[in-house]
């Protein structure tokens, strides 16, 4: 075999160690300026469904998206004078999960017991809304893991978040995934450039049940001249629901960093939060509206989409050890080869994982993966930034459709030869700007 060539049978590093506990652990579910004050969100955490609603007092709560009255889902339903209402029978939910109303129920009557939905423990922690899978008494807040910027003075951070096609693992796969970027990401701004790409030694730190850290570099690569001196580049994977990257400078000044975290929804789909950070921000990337550099990000995420989507696919389908599978390198792929190592180790206890050389519970039927390529569905529905992008362009046609139709009229009506040549200049001139608006709606 090949020196180059990751040896994949190393029984060292495949022993089974502890079982991750995935129940008692916090999962970021969404960041808070992206969930709607005026409604329902259905989030779910390995295909169990959770709602989030604020109440009244504008308390953000997390509920069990079930209605124990016929099982409809609360996520359906809306909120009516700070309860969550079930939107088949009306049955109306407060922040506790306690019933506070059966329409159907007479007077007089108690509420059975079992009227009550399960409650689950949240946390606001740098933006970014936690929930913790297990029961609510047992939530511990240290446990979530602080942003790296939190504090850093003059931090300029750029937040994002989409669902995904695939599994959790198959996301932390491609992100971890150094090696893809200058070729998967070509010219792509954000991305990599094809000369850019180089042979990468790893050094793994550590490997335990919290996660894995790894320092990285690139090999033979000339770094631009502009570009600050850095030092070493850091990856970590911080279980289960975190990939970060930092990077040292020879300014110990200039912080700079991507938080990478994941929520595990259920079989063949995840969600990705994503957050970049950065001292030394220039001027006009800290000008950027927000829904702008989305746009980057969702291109960036489809390019990878369909790689990954085929590649969960063909590996599902074989339903076979990866370690057979597979022909990993060390220059390029010892970090990917880690992180489903301590799959192994560590995720007997997760409901399906897919590690090295075992899985539970996994395998897809082909047919059941796809490639949706609706991004309203898979980023603007979740997206406050966009969605007003977009009803701010859905007004601006509407206004335009009005001022076009307007100027038309008042065109046949006119005269002057002059002034009806104007007015249907503007009319056409609206015309073409309403296309224009279409076509930027069909990215959305």
């Amino acid at each position: 075999m090949d020196q180059s060539t990751l040896d994949a049978g190393a029984a060292e590093t495949g022993k089974a160690g502890p079982a991750f506990d995935w129940e008692n652990c916090w999962y970021p579910v969404s960041f808070l300026e992206d969930l709607p004050r005026d409604k329902p969100s259905q989030v779910s955490i390995y295909d169990t469904g959770l709602v989030l609603f604020f109440d009244g007092s504008g308390q953000l709560n997390c509920l069990r998206d079930l209605c124990p009255h016929r099982m409809a889902r609360l996520s359906d339903g809306q909120i009516v004078d700070g309860r969550l209402e079930c939107l088949y029978h009306g049955w109306q939910f407060d922040g506790a999960g306690d019933c506070q109303l059966i329409p159907q129920m007479l007077e007089g009557r108690d509420y059975p017991i079992r009227s009550c939905v399960r409650r689950y423990a949240l946390e606001i922690v740098d933006g970014i809304v936690w929930v913790w899978a297990g029961a609510a008494d047992a939530a511990d807040a240290s446990l979530i893991p602080a942003g790296q910027a939190s504090g850093a003075e003059g931090i300029t951070a750029v937040t994002f978040q989409m669902d995904l096609p695939y599994d959790q693992s198959y996301l932390i796969e491609n992100v971890i995934d150094v090696a893809h970027i200058h070729i998967a990401h070509h010219g792509v701004r954000g991305g990599g450039l094809r000369q850019a790409a180089s042979p990468l030694k790893f050094e793994i730190i550590h490997s335990g049940l919290d996660g894995i850290r790894a320092t990285y570099r690139h090999i033979g690569l000339h770094r631009d001249e502009d570009a600050p001196e850095m030092g070493a580049a850091h990856v970590a994977f911080v279980a289960p629901n975190l990939v970060r990257y930092t990077s040292e400078y020879a300014d110990a000044d200039l912080v700079a960093g991507l938080d990478l975290f994941s929520l595990p929804m259920g079989k063949g789909r995840c969600r990705l939060l994503y957050r970049k950070y950065s001292n030394f921000t220039g001027l006009l990337e800290r000008m950027k509206p927000r829904w702008l550099e989305h746009q980057s990000q969702i291109l960036i995420l489809e390019q990878d989409m369909g790689v990954v989507v085929g590649q969960h696919r063909e590996i599902e389908a074989a339903d076979r050890p990866l370690s057979k599978s597979w022909l990993p390198i060390k220059t390029s792929d010892r970090l990917v080869v880690e992180y489903r190592r301590w799959l192994d180790r560590h995720g007997a206890a997760l409901p399906f994982y897919r590690g090295f050389t075992t899985a539970r519970n996994s395998g897809v039927a082909p047919d059941e993966v796809n490639v949706p390529q609706d991004r309203h569905r898979l980023h603007t529905a979740i997206c406050s930034s966009c969605q007003r992008l977009l009803r701010r362009i859905d007004l601006g046609i509407r206004a335009l459709a009005a001022l076009s139709a307007a100027a038309a009229a008042v065109a046949i009506l006119s005269s002057g030869v002059g002034l009806r040549a104007a007015l249907v200049g503007v009319a056409l001139l609206s015309l073409l700007a309403i296309a224009g608006l279409r076509h930027a709606r069909n990215y959305l």
